[in-house]
């Protein structure tokens, strides 16, 4: 096989159950979490907020500090992938304490809820952060790590279905309701738990580093981060990604809102409208990455964005009780979001070559802890604000009864404007990013000569 250029497809399925058992973990937690601790829990909605943004704040510091931590390893077994094996436990327990409600004080539920999340979302980082980073070091092609990011993004899309219907299903259907919240909930974490850790096991038994680096990585924590957002296109694919990442969390943290307080999708339809959007984002896949290879990643995002925002615009005007055009808003979603997830993902990858180019070595998880760490925070900061909202316009937490109308309007906003404007923003980014495939191939031809002249 031809170094850098053409991976198995069994290996771009093992490396995408990585992606799965994330997005199990992280999908339930978007869509769910703070649903869970203002409506199972009881916390108000304020609190909510809170707790994810702290939790998120740690997150992204940890982020950060792992980047660095996997690019100064070396192992028999690579420098990410020892991380995601042992790793997987961790996450698994962690996970599963999410979803307990231990205590009837709210003081000490937000002790505890605070220090859970900042546990699990240690876990999280040791496992994402090295998962992130490893896809550059199995292939240099351009064309082949949209193919990979394909693979990875149907996985992970894969990930969210059976997060946002079995969440719904186990918990609406199977247990009979809000009633049985405090039993299945728990139930779920504990099932959804084990199938991650399984999953992660996988992706470090069938997975390979092919790209080594030539020199090792040093320098400290300022200046690594300094010299890494002096490049000019890393701060545009850092724009890119933080925006069109926060309008598809602010989508995920009020879906459930929106569907049980403003549709009022009675219980047993739940699991069917949360699935509808990601069994179409799933099949949507292949049809994004083809249009990236034909039309360029560019091109293809900036008409996935300006669609996205189009269709959530529906939101506002979704007839109460109406399943059939909810279900219609959930098909035309679907095709945003298999957009917003794979086209992103494939193009950070890029980078790296030029980082290389430019400063003479490889920093994937510099890379991806920057930019986890700079999104987390951001999107904590965002989710926080909408669950802010939702306190300040007047909802009502762990309540079966109709919300003010004050809420309702908000949940509307939330959903159809405000994952809308973020999507354009980042379209504009897209807009001005310099990498092409003709501008990467020549970047990556001058590598390969430099790693010649260094073995010769």
């Amino acid at each position: 096989m031809k170094e850098g250029y053409v991976v198995p497809v069994r290996e771009k399925m093992a490396y995408g159950l990585g992606d799965f058992a994330i997005n199990i973990a992280y999908t339930t937690i978007g869509f769910y979490f703070i649903f869970f601790l203002v409506n199972v829990a009881g916390l108000p909605a304020y609190w909510a907020g809170v707790i994810f943004l702290i939790a998120r704040a740690w997150d992204a510091i940890t982020d950060y500090l792992m980047g660095m931590i996997s690019d100064r390893t070396d192992t028999r077994f690579g420098r990410r992938r020892p991380y995601i094996l042992f790793g997987s436990i961790p996450f698994g327990i962690a996970f599963f304490l999410l979803w307990l409600v231990p205590f009837e004080s709210d003081l000490y539920l937000i002790i505890y809820y605070v220090l859970i999340t900042i546990i699990f979302n240690t876990a999280f980082t040791v496992v994402a952060v090295p998962y992130g980073a490893l896809m550059p070091e199995m292939s240099q092609n351009y064309d082949e790590r949209t193919s990979i990011s394909g693979f990875r993004m149907g996985m992970s899309f894969v990930g969210n279905l059976v997060a946002a219907v079995g969440v719904a299903l186990i918990v609406d259907v199977i247990f009979g309701g809000h009633d049985r919240y405090l039993e299945s909930y728990p139930i779920m974490g504990g099932l959804f738990g084990i199938i991650a850790i399984v999953s992660f096991f996988i992706t470090f038994a069938g997975t390979k580093e092919r790209v080594k680096p030539l020199k090792q990585v040093t320098g400290g924590i300022i200046e690594t981060f300094t010299s890494i957002m002096k490049l000019y296109e890393f701060r545009i694919v850092l724009g890119m990604f933080l925006f069109n990442m926060i309008g598809f969390d602010l989508i995920q943290a009020i879906f459930i809102f929106f569907l049980k307080d403003v549709i009022h999708i009675s219980e047993d339809m739940t699991f069917v409208v949360m699935g509808i959007p990601l069994v179409v984002a799933v099949l949507a896949a292949p049809l994004w990455v083809m249009l990236g290879e034909k039309f360029g990643k560019r091109r293809a995002y900036m008409i996935a964005a300006v669609y996205f925002a189009l269709a959530l615009l529906l939101s506002l005007v979704a007839p109460v009780g109406n399943l059939h055009f909810v279900i219609g808003i959930g098909v035309l979603a679907g095709f945003g979001i298999s957009a917003s997830q794979i086209i992103p993902w494939s193009i950070i990858p890029d980078v790296i070559e030029f980082d290389e180019y430019h400063n003479g070595v490889r920093r994937e998880g510099a890379f991806y802890g920057v930019t986890t760490f700079l999104y987390k925070v951001a999107s904590a900061f965002a989710i926080a604000l909408a669950s802010s909202l939702l306190g300040f316009f007047g909802y009502i937490e762990n309540s079966a009864a109709s919300q003010p109308e004050s809420a309702l309007v908000a949940i509307r906003l939330l959903m159809g404007v405000g994952p809308g404007v973020f999507f354009l923003i980042s379209a504009l980014f897209v807009k001005a990013l310099p990498i092409t495939r003709e501008r990467f191939d020549e970047i990556r031809a001058v590598l390969e000569e430099r790693k010649k002249e260094e073995l010769s």
